[in-house]
């Protein structure tokens, strides 16, 4: 054991002699979900780039699927982006490389040591970069300390970065995080989501045929299916989508369609002012939700219906317009 130590030392300390004297890249990894790409991960992929400098790598690595949909397959948990989502938002906000790191239980069993001799081994970092109460390794044992503890021994140096803080507007202050804009999107809140993100709420999917009430109505739809993200609240949304290089305002309904009985949960689209064929199916489209305008309810009649959705119509443009 005292052999192996020792060689490990060596090792590590040859190491950072090449390191320091040759032209080799620095890169700076993390580690983590990254499910929704909100300002604390922006503000890391940031410190990350202050780290290595604009000629260095920085490398995310993103666990798809969560962890938690391995280890309790019983707790359903929203995802706020999918994968490819994800790995263009970091990508926007500075990242070099995004990598999938796929869980399974042999690698979530795995203790923080190998975790960590399989990162250096893989892309032999400079530095690794962590939001504050990060964990890893089998169990979570694993913290930033222990980290340190492994820079030491393989060569890298640790950064640690505080969570940031927000304001929502009933003047509570909320750790950045995907658990907040999780309650947030099932609460119906997507202004104050969109504050956490730093950018609007959107969701993405497949249009499908639906039972074109809304056509009937006077007021066409895009029936979304295959949403890969979590919807929010049932209710009536504003928003916006782009198709064909243009931006349309949007009224997006999530429900189930009391005034019409049962129906299961769905999320249609009804594109303000695009007067294309509507009822083209297996597009693919990205709708970003910008505010609440009101919950679903049941109505006495259908013209009573109509009546909400004029008005629905004249509060989005309204308020997309006054955002543009």
């Amino acid at each position: 054991m005292v052999a192996i130590q020792l060689a490990l030392f060596w090792i590590s300390e040859y190491r950072a002699h090449f390191l320091q004297n040759t032209s080799i890249v620095k890169t700076a990894i993390s580690i983590g979900n990254f499910d929704a790409v909100h300002i604390g991960h922006v503000a890391l992929v940031r410190a990350a780039r202050e780290a290595v400098g604009n000629e260095g790598k920085v490398i995310l690595l993103s666990f798809d699927p969560l962890p938690v949909a391995i280890l309790r397959p019983d707790i359903k948990i929203g995802r706020i982006t999918s994968f490819k989502q994800r790995q263009g938002l970091l990508l926007e906000a500075g990242a070099d490389e995004v990598h999938q790191i796929t869980p399974n239980k042999e690698l979530l069993n795995t203790t923080p040591e190998v975790f960590i001799q399989d990162i250096v081994r893989t892309y032999v970092p400079t530095v690794i970069v962590e939001g504050s109460g990060f964990r890893f390794g089998k169990g979570r044992s694993g913290n930033f300390t222990t980290l340190q503890s492994l820079g030491e021994m393989h060569g890298f140096a640790c950064i640690e970065i505080d969570g940031i803080k927000i304001k929502l507007d009933k003047k509570e202050l909320f750790r950045a995080s995907s658990s907040v804009i999780r309650a947030l999107l099932e609460d119906g809140a997507v202004a104050n989501a969109a504050m956490v993100l730093g950018r609007s709420y959107s969701i993405e999917g497949t249009v499908v045929e639906g039972d074109k009430r809304g056509r009937t109505l006077g007021f066409p739809t895009a029936n979304l299916a295959d949403v890969s993200s979590m919807l929010p609240r049932n209710g009536i949304y504003a928003g916006v989508t782009e198709i064909q290089g243009e931006t349309y305002s949007c009224a997006i309904s999530i429900g189930t369609k009391p005034t019409f009985g049962k129906h299961e949960r769905v999320c249609e689209v009804h594109i303000i002012g695009f007067d294309g064929e509507i009822g083209r199916y297996d597009w693919f489209l990205r709708v970003t939700m910008a505010h609440w305008i009101r919950d679903q309810k049941k109505f006495e009649s259908v013209d009573a219906l109509k009546t909400a959705i004029q008005q629905d119509i004249q509060q989005v443009i309204t308020l997309t317009e006054s955002n543009s």
